[in-house]
């Protein structure tokens, strides 16, 4: 039998899984462009003392900007994805139904680099690409 469980994603795990995947658990594979940073500084400057994952967290999720991902072995390359508000919902459900250990380890605040980068996997590229 299957069943399936509707619960809330906070603000807060999802900060933190951006905040470990960008800062370490995704290293391997994604690049932000110039571009990509420009968008960042420009919805949360640069102002105070949050490190740039935190802002890039806050550009996406408060501000709705789209930021894109680049492939870290092709960064002037085409997008491979993109970080946007808009469609986290799907990306989290397709987590939760591919790579529940993931989310839940987030959840309860039991996650590590590869459980955010599982989760941040699903957020930026809709799908597990790597590792």
């Amino acid at each position: 039998m299957q069943i399936k469980i509707t619960t809330e994603v906070t603000r807060e795990v999802l900060e933190s899984v951006f905040i470990t995947a960008i800062e370490g658990g995704s290293n391997y594979w994604y690049f932000l462009s110039d571009e990509a940073c420009d968008l960042v500084n420009a919805a949360v400057p640069p102002e105070g003392s949050k490190a740039f994952s935190e802002r890039i967290f806050e550009a996406v999720y408060d501000k709705g900007i789209v930021i894109p991902i680049h492939d870290i072995e092709d960064p002037e390359g085409e997008p491979i994805g993109a970080l946007n508000i808009n469609t986290f919902q799907q990306a989290l459900n397709e987590c939760s139904e591919k790579s529940s250990w993931a989310i839940q380890a987030e959840m309860a605040e039991q996650g590590d680099a590869e459980s955010s980068d599982v989760v941040f996997q699903y957020i930026a590229l809709g799908e597990i690409v790597y590792g």
